[in-house]
C-alpha cells in the first residue's frame, strides 16, 4: 500500500518519507511553528497548498516512470544567481515524460532525463526558453557578456541622472517651458533605451518568470522598473514635469547588470579555475618507454610507466618505492614517497627516475575529476536535500509583491498615490532573493576549495554544514602508519619454510597493510578457490584448504604472552594451527596531537578496529583515546555507530579499508585515509589528499567555520531584507537608495562567504 504525504495526501515516492514533496515539507514546517490547531490549522495549510500547487495543480517535484530513457545536454545561458537554476529545474520537473533534471550554476549545464515518445528536445528547449533563458547544445558558443552594451546603457543612465538635476530643480524654482521639453525629450529616449536595449535580457526574463508564475529577483526588477517607466511617461503626457523617474529606472537597472557582470565573471572564474586541473592531465598513458594508449583503452590491472616530471594520467597502485609531488591537487610542492601498494592519484608528478603503477582493483578512477565535480556540485539542482535558501524563495517573491501593493493600496485610500507608488517602488526595489539562493553554495564552494589546499578533498560538500560530536578512527592504516612489520614468529609445529610460502600465496593480491606484509615472508604461489570472509582468507593449495585470520579462528591455541600486544595472523589447516605471525605497525606521529587537538575542541574520539583489544588498548594509550574498541567486525562497527548515532551523537569515521566500507557509508560524515583502499574512498565523503592525519583538525575547525558563515549569511540577508522593506513601507528609503542597498546586500554575502575561511591544522600551520 502506498503511503500518502501528511499534509496533501498524494502519494509519497519510495524513500521519500512522511512528504511527497520539498514543497509538503515546508509546510508542514512552516504551520508547525505557526502552533496552530483545527480549523485555523487546516485553512493555513490549504492557502500554503495553493502557493505550492496552483490551482490544485500538482507542482512538486517527482521522479516519474519512464518507459524509454535518453538523455539530453546542453548549456544554459542567462542564469545570474542559483535561484534561475532552481526555477528552470521546477519547471522542466513538471512536464509530463521528464525524469532526473540536473542544472549546474557555475558550469551552465543541463542533464535531462525524459521519454522521447512523450516529449521532444524541441519542447525541452521551448520551456527552458519561454523563461527567458537560452539553450545551447554541442559546441555551440555561448554568448558573451556584450561590453559595448553595458557601457552605452551606463552612458545612457549618467546621462539620465545628471539631467533629473533640472527636474529636482523644479520643486524649488521655476524651470523654463523649453528646457523642459528638451530635458523631457532626452529623458524619455534615454530612460527608454536603458530597459529596452541595455538591460534587455533582465526584463525579458522577469517577464517570464511572471507569466510561468516562478518568481524570481527579474520579476521584482521588471515590475518595479516597467512600473516607474510607465508612470513616467504617463507624468510627461499630463506635464507633471516634477513626477519624472527615468533616473531611477536607469540606475536600478544599470545597478543590475553590474552585480550580475561582476557575480558571472566570479563563476566563470571559479569554473575555469577548478576545471583547468583536469585540463592539465595526459590524454594517452605510457605502457612501455616507446608504447601508448588512450585513457579509456586501460583495462583492469593493467599496468602503465611514468617517467621522472611526467604527471599521472589516472589514479593508479604504485608498484615500487616512488617520490612524487602533490602539488596540482594539494598546493604544496613538497616531494613524498610512496611505498609499493600505496594509491597515486591522478595528476600527481613523479619526481624519481621512474615508477610503474596498475590500474586499482576496482577499475579506471580519476580522483582530479571526482574533486571537480564535487566542487560544482553545491549549485547543482539534483540533490537530495534542499537548503534553507530554496525554501525561503519559492515564497519570498509573492510576499514582497504583496506587500508593496498594500502599502500602495493604503497610500491610495488615504489621498496619497504619488507618495504611494514610491513606497511600492522602494519595496520592490530593494528586496533581494538572490541573496537566499547564494548564501549556502558559496560558503560550501569556497570551503571545498579551501580544504583541498590543506590536504582533504570533500566530494559531499552537504555534508560540511555538520556539526561532529565523535570522531571514529580505524586503527590499522589510520593512526598507524599502515606498514605494519614483521615482529616476531611462533611456530605450533616443527619450523618449516614451506609454511611460510603458503602463507604468503593466501594474502598475494589482498591490499591490505597486514596482508602486504605477510606476503613478504615468502614466496607466493597459484591459489585455487580463494574466499575473502570477514577478516579471514582461505583457499586450495595441492588440493588442501588452508586459512589465514585472527585468533577466532583458532580459539583453542593461547596466544603467547611476548605477543600479546602485537597484531596476530594465525595460519593453518581446517584442523590445525602451523604459526602465529606478530605484526607491529608504528604509530604515525602526528596521531598523538592530532587526538589532542580535537579533544581539546570538544569532540570525543573512539577506535573501532577489527584487531584484538589489547593492541587496540596499547595504540589508545598512546594517542590518548578513553574509548578503545576491538575484534569488531563489519557489521558490528556499523551496529556500534547506529547506536551512537540514536543516541543523538553526529558522527565522523576516519578508516581506510575494505572492513570500514560500511562504517564509511553509514556515518553523517566520513573521510578515507591517503591511503585507503578503492571501496573505503568510493563509500566515503572525502579523501586525504596526502598521507599523514595533519589536516583533520583542519578540517574539523573547517567545519565550524562554515557554520558561522552560513548562519551569518541567513541572518544577514533575512536582516536586510525585513529592515529594508520595513523602512521602505514607511516611506523612509527613495528607490535609488534602495537600488544601492540591494546590490550592496549581495556583496556582503559574496565577501562573507569568500574570505576568512582559513583554518590551522594539526602541525600549526596556516592554510
Amino acid at each position: 500500500m502506498k503511503k500518502s504525504c501528511i499534509v496533501c495526501s498524494r502519494s509519497v515516492p519510495r524513500g521519500g518519507g512522511d512528504f511527497c514533496c520539498a514543497g509538503c515539507g515546508a509546510v508542514y514546517n512552516i504551520v508547525g511553528q505557526l502552533e496552530l490547531d483545527g480549523a485555523a490549522r487546516d485553512e493555513r495549510i490549504s492557502q500554503l497548498l495553493e502557493g505550492v500547487f496552483p490551482g490544485g495543480e500538482e507542482r512538486e517535484y517527482r521522479k516519474q516512470t519512464l518507459e524509454q530513457e535518453s538523455i539530453f545536454s546542453g548549456l544554459i545561458e542567462g542564469m545570474v544567481c542559483p535561484a534561475c537554476a532552481w526555477l528552470i529545474h521546477n519547471r522542466l520537473s513538471l512536464c509530463d515524460g521528464v525524469g532526473e533534471v540536473n542544472i549546474n550554476f557555475i558550469a551552465e549545464t543541463c542533464d535531462i532525463t525524459y521519454d522521447p515518445m512523450q516529449v521532444g528536445d524541441e519542447q525541452l528547449i521551448s520551456l527552458v526558453e519561454q523563461l527567458g533563458y537560452r539553450f545551447y547544445q554541442g559546441d555551440q558558443a555561448k554568448d558573451r557578456t556584450d561590453y559595448f552594451r553595458f557601457g552605452a546603457g551606463w552612458f545612457f543612465a549618467l546621462n539620465t541622472m545628471m539631467l533629473s538635476f533640472v527636474v529636482y530643480s523644479s520643486e524649488r524654482w521655476e524651470v523654463p517651458f523649453t528646457m523642459q521639453l528638451v530635458c523631457m525629450m532626452l529623458l524619455i529616449l534615454f530612460g527608454s533605451l536603458v530597459p529596452f536595449y541595455a538591460a534587455w535580457k533582465t526584463l525579458r526574463i522577469g517577464w517570464k518568470q511572471i507569466s510561468m508564475r516562478l518568481f524570481g529577483m527579474e520579476s521584482l526588477v521588471m515590475v518595479s522598473t516597467l512600473s516607474a517607466w510607465v508612470y513616467s511617461i504617463v507624468a510627461v503626457c499630463s506635464g507633471a514635469f516634477d513626477r519624472l523617474y527615468f533616473d531611477v529606472v536607469t540606475l536600478l537597472l544599470m545597478l543590475i547588470e553590474t552585480g550580475n557582470l561582476i557575480t558571472t565573471s566570479f563563476y566563470r572564474r571559479l569554473h575555469q579555475r577548478i576545471t583547468s586541473l583536469v585540463w592539465t592531465l595526459p590524454k594517452k598513458v605510457r605502457v612501455s618507454r616507446e608504447r601508448f594508449k588512450a585513457v579509456e583503452q586501460l583495462e583492469l590491472g593493467e599496468r602503465f610507466e611514468v617517467m621522472r616530471g611526467e604527471v599521472v594520467p589516472l589514479d593508479g597502485i604504485v608498484l615500487e618505492r616512488s617520490e612524487f609531488d602533490f602539488s596540482l591537487i594539494t598546493g604544496e610542492s613538497v616531494g613524498i614517497w610512496m611505498e609499493p601498494g600505496h594509491f597515486v592519484g591522478a595528476g600527481a608528478k613523479l619526481l624519481s627516475e621512474g615508477a610503474s603503477l596498475r590500474i586499482p582493483p576496482g577499475g579506471k578512477t580519476n580522483l582530479l575529476e571526482r574533486m571537480v565535480e564535487s566542487t560544482l556540485e553545491a549549485f547543482n539542482t539534483k540533490r537530495t536535500q534542499r537548503t534553507l535558501g530554496d525554501r525561503i524563495s519559492r515564497y519570498f517573491v509573492p510576499v514582497v509583491i504583496s506587500l508593496a501593493l498594500a502599502s500602495w493600496l493604503y497610500q491610495w485610500s488615504i489621498g496619497h498615490p504619488q507618495e504611494g507608488f514610491l513606497r511600492l517602488l522602494s519595496v520592490l526595489i530593494v528586496s533581494c532573493p538572490c541573496a537566499f539562493g547564494i548564501a549556502e553554495p558559496l560558503v560550501l564552494t569556497a570551503a571545498i576549495e579551501r580544504l583541498r589546499r590543506i590536504g582533504i578533498q570533500c566530494f559531499n560538500g552537504s555534508v560540511l554544514s555538520l556539526k561532529p560530536h565523535r570522531i571514529i578512527f580505524d586503527k590499522t592504516g589510520t593512526l598507524t602508519r599502515g606498514v605494519p612489520e614483521i615482529a616476531s614468529i611462533h611456530w605450533c609445529i616443527p619450523e618449516d619454510k614451506k609454511w611460510l610460502h603458503l602463507l604468503a600465496s593466501l594474502e598475494s593480491g589482498i591490499e591490505h597493510p597486514v596482508a602486504r606484509a605477510c606476503v613478504q615472508l615468502g614466496e607466493a604461489q597459484p591459489v585455487k578457490e580463494r574466499l575473502i570472509k570477514r577478516n579471514v582468507v582461505s583457499g586450495l593449495i595441492d588440493g588442501v584448504r588452508y586459512q589465514a585470520g585472527n585468533a577466532a579462528i583458532y580459539p583453542a591455541v593461547p596466544i603467547p604472552p611476548e605477543m600479546r600486544e602485537d597484531t596476530l595472523v594465525f595460519f593453518g589447516d581446517q584442523e590445525q594451527c602451523f604459526l602465529i605471525v606478530g605484526l607491529r605497525d608504528p604509530l604515525r606521529e602526528e596521531s598523538a596531537g592530532m587526538v589532542n587537538s580535537l579533544q581539546e575542541a570538544k569532540v570525543a574520539c573512539s577506535i573501532f578496529s577489527g584487531d584484538r583489544q589489547e593492541v587496540v588498548n596499547r595504540v589508545a594509550a598512546e594517542v590518548g583515546i578513553a574509548d578503545g574498541r576491538g575484534v569488531m567486525s563489519a557489521e558490528e562497527k556499523q551496529a556500534c555507530m547506529q547506536v551512537l548515532q540514536e543516541s543523538g551523537e553526529s558522527v565522523l569515521m576516519v578508516g581506510d579499508g575494505i572492513n570500514d566500507a560500511q562504517a564509511l557509508a553509514a556515518a553523517d560524515l566520513s573521510l578515507a585515509v591517503y591511503s585507503g583502499q578503492i571501496p573505503a574512498k568510493m563509500s566515503a565523503d572525502g579523501v586525504f589528499l596526502k598521507p599523514g592525519l595533519d589536516a583533520l583538525s583542519g578540517f574539523v575547525a573547517m567545519l565550524s567555520v562554515v557554520r558561522k558563515k552560513i548562519a551569518l549569511n541567513y541572518a544577514w540577508a533575512f536582516l536586510y531584507n525585513v529592515v529594508g522593506i520595513a523602512l521602505a513601507c514607511m516611506g523612509w528609503l527613495s528607490p535609488k537608495y534602495c537600488a544601492v542597498g540591494m546590490v550592496f546586500s549581495n556583496v556582503v554575502v559574496v565577501y562573507n562567504s569568500l574570505f576568512g575561511m582559513k583554518v590551522r591544522t594539526a602541525s600549526s600551520r596556516e592554510a
